[in-house]
């Protein structure tokens, strides 16, 4: 592997412990699968021409969450064609706005054309409607008419951005201004959770690669130690906790959104040589009794 030696380093518990939840869900014996969901964003023509030979060569699937009125505007965006064929080849395409507007920004009126038009649009070119959405930047999370709008059209959102995993019980964040024990959207006093089936978190790629300045070999190390991290928290046959990686650009360019070609394929590898099961956002359920997140019947 080179430059990209998978070296192990002793992993801060930056969080706290949740494995004495009530489980989210689990594997067959007493060691949970160690899992992955990787989400690409902003319709960028390079994940198409470089990130998908890479997910294919290690049997992955992402999930591309596609703005619809930037598809098939220029030579740096994926194409209706490009999308269908992600589709067709088992990727999960789910919805990343209309327009790319801030949605805390907008009116009721553009706020449902950016929320509502996003899942006909993508309905009207692949036949099928989007059960996920994502605000652009991650805006609009924290927003109750903004969740609310959301709500109306899909069952899960992504936007909150954080250092470590995904709890599937929307816990164990030192952060959370209180103790949270499921996932539902509002707490019993009407506010937003810090966490909850709209407001699902993940960690945005392009943090590592402006924080150590595309210093791969290092960045490489920091891949490793978030996946790996969930084993502080999955215990028992029992997954609680998911690293979720977000992405956009997969090129050799250094700009702000820019993540490099063979570090990518690395990160893969890593993944693919050590067992990781690289699942999709579409195969994150929420159990309407447990207000949980749970990882559907997968093999």
């Amino acid at each position: 592997m080179g430059a990209f030696a998978a070296q192990t380093p002793t992993i801060k518990n930056q969080f706290n412990d949740s494995s004495n939840s009530n489980p989210a869900n689990s594997s067959s014996n007493n060691t949970p699968p160690k899992v992955v969901l990787l989400n690409f964003y902003d319709d960028e023509k390079d994940q198409f021409i470089n990130a998908k030979p890479i997910l294919y060569k290690y049997g992955f699937k992402g999930t591309f969450f596609i703005v619809c009125n930037w598809a098939n505007t220029n030579a740096s965006r994926i194409t209706w064609q490009d999308i269908s064929q992600l589709y067709r080849e088992g990727h999960d395409i789910e919805s990343h706005s209309t327009s790319h507007n801030i949605l805390d920004k907008l009116s009721t009126s553009d706020l449902e054309y950016e929320v509502g038009r996003s899942k006909q649009c993508l309905h009207d070119h692949l036949g099928v409607y989007p059960t996920i959405f994502s605000p652009p930047h991650g805006r609009g999370s924290k927003n109750a008419t903004v969740i609310n709008t959301i709500a109306k059209y899909y069952d899960l959102s992504i936007g909150g951005f954080v250092t470590g995993p995904m709890f599937l019980r929307c816990d164990g964040w030192k952060q959370q201004r209180q103790q949270q024990i499921d996932c539902r959207t509002f707490s019993d006093n009407g506010t937003l959770n810090y966490a909850n089936r709209y407001d699902i978190k993940e960690r945005t790629h392009n943090a590592l690669d402006k924080r150590y300045s595309y210093n791969d070999t290092e960045i490489f190390s920091r891949f490793v130690e978030l996946v790996d991290s969930q084993t502080n928290f999955n215990k028992n046959g029992i997954i609680n906790a998911i690293p979720i990686i977000g992405y956009h650009d997969i090129d050799n360019n250094k700009t702000i959104t820019s993540t490099d070609v063979d570090l990518f394929n690395a990160e893969m590898k890593h993944l693919h040589d050590n067992g990781f099961k690289v699942f999709t956002m579409s195969d994150l359920g929420y159990d309407e009794n447990s207000n949980y997140l749970y990882i559907k019947n997968k093999k």
